[in-house]
């Protein structure tokens, strides 16, 4: 065994894929209510954790995309009145 291989050690990740996706929920999703254009920068930060667009896409679009669509929606609404 070289002594490359004895000393090496595994690097701990500080934060699992989970946590990470819980700590950017606990940050974005109540600043939902103050702007919406936060469920952009919701998408995007779980993106950048997932690293896998094809699922992201698919995320994105069953979590956010409704989020948006409600907002044009009610914003239709009001601009009608």
């Amino acid at each position: 065994m070289s002594s490359k291989q004895r000393g090496e050690k595994k690097t701990k990740k500080l934060y699992t894929k989970g946590e990470l996706n819980k700590l950017i929920d606990g940050l974005c999703h109540p600043l939902f209510k103050t702007n919406k254009g936060f469920i952009l920068v919701d998408g995007l930060l779980h993106a950048m954790v997932e690293k896998n667009p094809p699922t992201t896409v698919k995320k994105f679009m069953k979590y956010n995309l409704p989020k948006i669509v409600e907002q044009i929606t009610e914003k239709s609404k009001e601009n009608q009145m």
